[in-house]
């Protein structure tokens, strides 16, 4: 039975190229505006979780690393890379006012491995006072009562490198002992091992002529320096103490090293934020434009609808549920559409922007949605409005009375 109530999905399915039209420009909308809501939160969490991986205050590397190395951009860089320095660095940092511990890193780039498409940024740590990796391997694991402990021959690996129970690096098997979190940075890309492993590794990288150096003993060499301050202590001024009472070194602060992802992922953000307002701004114009036309097309139809009592309030309710009914409908797709499509193309998407990109949780896929929901109502709302404006101001009898 026809009535005001069932009169609005009667004229959609009555008109199923004009229907399916708009579904799909609101459902273009609603792709950019949830996609790009979960673009934009997700490069911001980045940017909070490269802080907290970071985990030292300060970092101290070789001066001259011979490849450029730039630690303002080592959360960024994707390309592996390693330098060596004399391992007294290690004393003379932490024998510096300021500093409550320090503890030493060594780096090294693999060959390309089955796991991978590129090589893959090799990270040694030592176990008796490491204090930026077992926390967050620990983390990773669940947290309590797990040391985030890594054996001999056995490695963790970042969030980007694909698993199996084994990893060769250099021809020996390491077993893969976990997977971190990820962490939106280039550390996704790593692959974490003691210094004891380092150094059989380290060997095999020499006997193989894989290694840019003659050879290092593991035992007298760090890549870098992680440093943890006193509570009190100043990150600017202990680092130029650093860089005053050790000779060869780059000192680099935390908030240094997180400046260059801060600006990368505002930038990111920005650009992210302009395509979403670009294609609502236009979507919304041409959704205004549609239903203006369609309205105009079936103003004998309402005029009819008043001249048999409906009233206009009941007309334009029954206008507006239409809009409605497509916007909402049009914006569940493409909800749905972007909610397969962002976090299976995420690394993609990141390294298109330049920047790391860590999915939102569900509390905050849950806002971007509802959020996006109330846009296509809004949205609806208004076009239906500013296409009833020029409707009601005519008078039924004479629209009714063109084409006698």
């Amino acid at each position: 039975m026809l009535t005001m109530r069932t009169l609005p999905w009667h004229n959609l399915r009555g008109y199923p190229a004009r229907t399916a039209a708009l579904l799909a420009l609101t459902g273009l909308m609603a792709v950019a505006a949830f996609g790009g809501g979960l673009v934009i939160q997700g490069v911001r969490q980045g940017l909070d979780l490269a802080r907290t991986r970071l985990g030292a205050d300060i970092l101290v590397t070789p001066e001259d690393t011979g490849t450029g190395f730039n630690p303002q951009q080592a959360l960024l860089t994707a390309e592996p890379d390693y330098f060596y320095m004399d391992a007294d660095v290690v004393a003379q940092v932490a024998a510096v006012e300021g500093v409550r511990r320090v503890s030493a890193q060594l780096y090294l780039a693999s060959a390309k491995s089955s796991c991978c498409s590129s090589r893959l940024q090799l990270i040694a740590f030592d176990p008796a006072t490491d204090f930026t990796i077992q926390p967050w391997i620990a983390d990773s694991r669940g947290g309590a009562g797990d040391d985030g402990g890594v054996g001999d021959m056995e490695v963790v690996v970042g969030a980007n490198v694909t698993i199996s129970d084994s990893l060769t690096l250099f021809d020996h098997d390491l077993r893969i002992a976990g997977q971190l979190a990820p962490s939106g940075t280039s550390l996704d890309s790593a692959v974490y091992m003691t210094r004891d492993t380092f150094a059989t590794v380290l060997k095999a990288s020499f006997d193989k002529n894989l290694n840019r150096y003659g050879y290092v003993n593991a035992d007298d060499v760090v890549s870098a320096v992680t440093v943890d301050l006193a509570d009190d202590a100043d990150p600017d001024a202990v680092a130029a103490a650093i860089a005053a009472q050790v000779y060869g070194v780059t000192v680099t602060t935390a908030s240094g090293m997180v400046a260059g992802v801060a600006a990368s992922l505002e930038s990111a953000a920005r650009t992210v934020t302009a395509i979403v307002a670009l294609i609502w701004g236009l979507g919304l114009a041409v959704t205004v434009l549609v239903h203006a036309l369609v309205v105009h097309e079936r103003r004998r139809e309402l005029a009819t609808l008043t001249a048999l009592g409906a009233g206009d309030r009941a007309v334009a309710r029954t206008v507006v549920a239409e809009a409605v009914i497509v916007n909402l409908t049009g914006a569940l797709t493409g909800i749905v559409v972007a909610g397969v499509l962002v976090p299976s193309f995420a690394t993609a998407i990141g390294q298109a922007l330049g920047v790391g990109l860590v999915l939102p949780g569900v509390g905050a896929v849950v806002l971007i949605a509802v959020a996006t929901l109330a846009g296509a109502v809004l949205a609806a709302a208004l076009s239906a409005a500013i296409s009833l404006r020029r409707t009601h101001r005519m008078d039924p009898s004479l629209v009714l009375k063109e084409g006698e």
